[in-house]
């Protein structure tokens, strides 16, 4: 896994002490920075907005809606310490491009955010407050037919916000 601190990439792109994220160009600068960290296609790269006091939606849509439009499908990505804030300027972002992202808060919690159906976002919670689990198992305790179930969980897998390795299903997460 590749965790990048925000303000770290904002003090080396945009030469700033500050942890704002405001204007699409300092969200260009931050994505390109960000970019350069990354190495392998399929790696896991957890993006640290913990520092981080205020985004704008230009910035959430350059950072975070750009680099899952542009590398989304060669690798994982999860937003640490994402507060409401840091949601209000995602949430636009993340539905205008029907994106999905994990997000982890400060106390750890997980969060799905982004527009995916019900039955989906069940599932995902599921295997975030409960661990791995195979299909059979999930459609039974979220009381889904086998179809609805495997629907939700190729809709999350789609996303990449869930891992499947044989057959069984976990929800994205830092550790």
């Amino acid at each position: 896994m590749t965790r990048i601190d925000i303000k770290d990439v904002l003090a080396r792109t945009v030469n700033t002490v500050y942890g704002d994220l405001v204007t699409r160009r300092t969200g260009e600068a931050v994505r390109s920075g960000i970019e350069a960290m990354l190495h392998d296609d399929g790696e896991t790269a957890i993006i640290d907005f913990g520092t981080v006091r205020l985004m704008d939606i230009s910035c959430a849509d350059e950072i975070v809606g750009k680099l899952l439009l542009q590398q989304g499908t060669a690798r994982y990505f999860l937003l640490a310490g994402v507060h409401a804030a840091h949601e209000d300027a995602l949430a636009p972002v993340l539905e205008r491009h029907h994106l999905a992202v994990v997000a982890e808060d400060r106390t750890g919690a997980l969060k799905l955010l982004g527009s995916l159906p019900e039955h989906a976002r069940r599932a995902f919670r599921l295997l975030a407050d409960s661990g791995p689990a195979e299909l059979d198992e999930i459609a039974t305790r979220l009381a889904l037919a086998p179809d609805e179930a495997r629907c939700a969980l190729e809709t999350l897998r789609q996303h990449r916000v869930v891992l499947e390795t044989g057959g069984h299903y976990q929800a994205l997460r830092c550790a």
